[in-house]
C-alpha cells in the first residue's frame, strides 16, 4: 500500500529533478507532514525553503514552481503556496473515505515497508555478565531492543536478536569466589565474605544447589574446578527470565570464549598491526584509538598478558561483519558506558567497517511504590530485578511504561500506577481499545447492513488519519531507534477510536453502519499491529 506521504514524496522529487540542475546529481531528500493546525491542510512540505540555498533562489519563488511541475496528484484537491515557502496539500473526501478498506485488504501486512531491502541487522541488547540477576535498567534495553527488531523486521530488514555472554575474565572470577566462601560458611567454616563480593541471595542459591562440600579441594583448585558449572548455571537463569519473563526470544546466545577458541583475537590483532594501529608500550599492546577522535589510545592486552574486554569487543565485530556477514549492528549499551562507544566505533573502523555500528544509550531507572524509591531486593541484595518487577505488574505493563520513554532519558516506573487496572493505566486504556472493538464487532455478527453512507463527522477523518500513520511510523522507528513513539501512537489511536465510538453509532436500531464498521475493523487491525510491535499483548475480553 502506497501512503499519501510516499506519493507526494515521489512526486516531489520528481519535480524538483526536472526543475533544478542541481537536484539531478543530487536528489532531495523530502519530508511529508502533517500540520499541527488542520487549517494549513492536510499534508505540508518545507522542501522549497530545503531547496532555497542550493538552486540560490526565494523559497516562495521555487515552491511555485514545484506547485506547476506536480499537476494533478491522485487523491489531493487543492495545493497551496505560504510564506515562507511551504506547500501544503489538502486531500479529497473520498479519498479518505476509502483508506479503512484498503487498510482491510492489506489485512496482516497494512504497516509493512521495504525500507531495509533485506538488510541483515544482528542487535545485541541486555547482554547482562552472567554474575547477576537482571536489573531494571536490563529490562529496559531488552524490551527496546527487542521492539526494535520488530519494528526492522517490518520495515524489511532481516533482525537477528543476540546475546553475549562475558564469560570470562575478572567478574566470573569474582562470582565464583563468592559462591565458594558462601559454600564454606553454610557448612560451618569461619571465613571472610568482602564487601567487593556478589550480595544477594542467589549467591547462596548457587552454592547450595552446587554442593561444594562433594570436592575436597583448596579453594583455588575449587575455583578452576567449578567456575564453568557456576557460569553455567547464571546462564540458564538468565535465559528462563528472557524467554519465559521478558518473553524475548533470542537467536543465539553467543560466548565470549568462543571468540578464543576461534582464535579470532589472534586474527584481528595481525589485522590492526598490519594496518599501523598496534604498538607495544610498557610491555602492553596498545590499540590506535586516537587516529579515529578517540581522547587516548587504549590497552588491548595488559602487561600480565591478560586481554582486556575492548579487545574481546573487537574480535566480536570482526565475527559479526566479516565471518558472519552482518550489514549493520545496533548495539544497546547502558548509559554509563556512554564513554566507550568513541572508542568501540574507532575499532570498527580501524577493522574496515565505518558507519555500520550505531550503539543507542539506556538510562537507569527509578522505581517508585507510594511516591518513594523502592531500593532493595531480597534475591539481588541491592537493587530490584526485573524479574520481580514483571511478577509485581505483568509483562504487559512492563513493556509499555519503559517503551513509553525514550531510553537515553531518565524514567521513573511508577508501580501504582502500572498496577492500576482502570483507565488511569495507559496500557489499559489502550487494550481497553481493541477489546471494545471485538466486543461490537461480535454484537454486529448476523444482523442487516444499512446503505453505505460517507462518514462526514470530523472525528471520523481524525481516526482515518490516525489509521493511516503506521507505515510512517515504522519508517521512524527502523531508522532512529524511537521505539517510544509506538505507545503514544497506540494512545492517540485509542483516543481517536474512542472519540469515534462516542459520536458515530456503528449499531443502530438493529442495523449496522457499514462505512463505521469498516473503521472499527480497520482499527482493531492497527492497533493490534502496534500492541505487537511492543510485544504486547491485544487481548479481545477484559
Amino acid at each position: 500500500m502506497t501512503t499519501m506521504t510516499q506519493q507526494l514524496q515521489k512526486r516531489l522529487v520528481a519535480a524538483a529533478v526536472d526543475l533544478f540542475e542541481e537536484c539531478k546529481q543530487q536528489p532531495p531528500t523530502v519530508r511529508v507532514e502533517i500540520p499541527a493546525d488542520p487549517k494549513y491542510g492536510d499534508y505540508g512540505t518545507n522542501l522549497a525553503m530545503q531547496l532555497a540555498p542550493v538552486v540560490k533562489d526565494g523559497p516562495l519563488r521555487i515552491a511555485e514552481k514545484l506547485k506547476t511541475a506536480l499537476g494533478h496528484v491522485p487523491g489531493i484537491t487543492t495545493v497551496e503556496v505560504v510564506p515562507p515557502g511551504f506547500i501544503n496539500f489538502r486531500v479529497e473526501s473520498a479519498w479518505w473515505q476509502q483508506q479503512p478498506a484498503t487498510i482491510l485488504k492489506e489485512g496482516k501486512n497494512y504497516g509493512a515497508v521495504n525500507q531495509g531491502k533485506g538488510q541483515r541487522v544482528i542487535l545485541e541488547f541486555i547482554s547482562a555478565n552472567p554474575t547477576g540477576p537482571m536489573t531494571l535498567a536490563n529490562g529496559r534495553g531488552g524490551f527496546a531492543g527487542d521492539a526494535v527488531a520488530n519494528v526492522l523486521a517490518a520495515a524489511g530488514y532481516k533482525p537477528f536478536r543476540e546475546y553475549y555472554v562475558n564469560d570470562i575474565g575478572g567478574q566470573v572470577e569474582k562470582l565464583t569466589e563468592s559462591v565458594i566462601r558462601r559454600s564454606f560458611q553454610a557448612q560451618g567454616i569461619n571465613v571472610d565474605y568482602p564487601g567487593d563480593l556478589y550480595q544477594g541471595e542467589y549467591v547462596k542459591d548457587i552454592a547450595r544447589k552446587l554442593n561444594l562440600q562433594q570436592y575436597k579441594l583448596k579453594s583455588n583448585d575449587l575455583k578452576s574446578r567449578i567456575k564453568g558449572r557456576v557460569v553455567a548455571m547464571m546462564v540458564r537463569d538468565l535465559q528462563r527470565v528472557a524467554a519465559k519473563k521478558l518473553g524475548i526470544k533470542f537467536n543465539r546466545w553467543f560466548r565470549e570464549s568462543e571468540l578464543y577458541t576461534a582464535k579470532l583475537d589472534e586474527k584481528v590483532l595481525s589485522l590492526l598491526r598490519q594496518r599501523g594501529y598496534v604498538y607495544e608500550q610498557a610491555g602492553a599492546t596498545w590499540f590506535k584509538s586516537t587516529a579515529f577522535g578517540d581522547d587516548k589510545d587504549r590497552v588491548l592486552v595488559k602487561s600480565d598478558g591478560e586481554k582486556t574486554y575492548f579487545f574481546s569487543d573487537i574480535a566480536l565485530r570482526w565475527s559479526r561483519f566479516n565471518r558472519r556477514r552482518f550489514d549493520r549492528e545496533i548495539l544497546f549499551l547502558g548509559a554509563d558506558h556512554h564513554g566507550y562507544v568513541t572508542r568501540l566505533k574507532a575499532a570498527v573502523e580501524a577493522l574496515g567497517f565505518p558507519g555500520r555500528l550505531d550503539v543507542p544509550l539506556v538510562q537507569f531507572v527509578r522505581l517508585l511504590k507510594d511516591g518513594q524509591e523502592v531500593k532493595v531486593s531480597k534475591r539481588a541484595g541491592t537493587f530490584v530485578t526485573i524479574e520481580e518487577l514483571i511478577d509485581e505488574v505483568g509483562l504487559d505493563a512492563s513493556r509499555f511504561f519503559f517503551l513509553m520513554h525514550a531510553a537515553n532519558t531518565h524514567m521513573d516506573f511508577d508501580l501504582d500506577l502500572a498496577k492500576e487496572k482502570s483507565e488511569k493505566n495507559p496500557v489499559y486504556y489502550v487494550q481497553y481499545a481493541h477489546a471494545r472493538i471485538c466486543s461490537i464487532l461480535k454484537k454486529t455478527r448476523g444482523l442487516p447492513r444499512r446503505p453505505s453512507q460517507p462518514l462526514n463527522e470530523p472525528v471520523s477523518l481524525q481516526l482515518i488519519k490516525q489509521l493511516l500513520r503506521l507505515p510512517e511510523l515504522v519508517e521512524e522507528v527502523a531508522m532512529a531507534y524511537d521505539v517510544h513513539k509506538l505507545p503514544f501512537y497506540s494512545l492517540d489511536l485509542a483516543t481517536a477510536f474512542h472519540t469515534f465510538y462516542d459520536q458515530v453509532r456503528v449499531i443502530d436500531r438493529g442495523t449496522v453502519n457499514p462505512r463505521a464498521l469498516e473503521v472499527i475493523q480497520a482499527t482493531k487491525l492497527v492497533l493490534a499491529k502496534t500492541l505487537t510491535l511492543m510485544g504486547v499483548n491485544a487481548p479481545e475480553k477484559m
